[in-house]
């Protein structure tokens, strides 16, 4: 089950040839089952808002893992912005965790 609290994107990967899926990097904690990610497309943007499943009680680490999740559009990309919930801002392109050098 997501939870109702959004998570910051740790980048973005790749976008698919004809621009119909994108893959992003999505962060969680050691004691959830898995981020989710959804996407609300307007014509200028596409807002990607991810969220954590499940969590587990009990003591867990602090670390905050990346994983590569495929997010499926209704229309090709073309030159809309993606953005991040989160943060407002466009989601930055390159591997997680992102550097000064991935953002170049």
């Amino acid at each position: 089950m997501p939870t109702d609290v959004l998570a910051p994107l740790g980048g973005l990967t790749e976008t698919a040839q004809g621009g119909r899926s994108l893959t992003v990097v999505a962060t969680h904690g050691s004691c959830d089952d898995g981020p989710t990610v959804k996407a609300l497309e307007t014509s200028g943007s596409v807002v990607l808002s991810a969220a954590t499943t499940g969590f587990e009680d009990g003591p867990c680490t602090s670390e905050l893992r990346g994983q590569k999740l495929p997010v499926k559009l209704d229309r090709p990309l073309g030159g809309r912005l993606v953005l991040d919930a989160f943060t407002g801002s466009p989601v930055p392109y390159g591997e997680w965790p992102v550097t000064a050098k991935s953002r170049s």
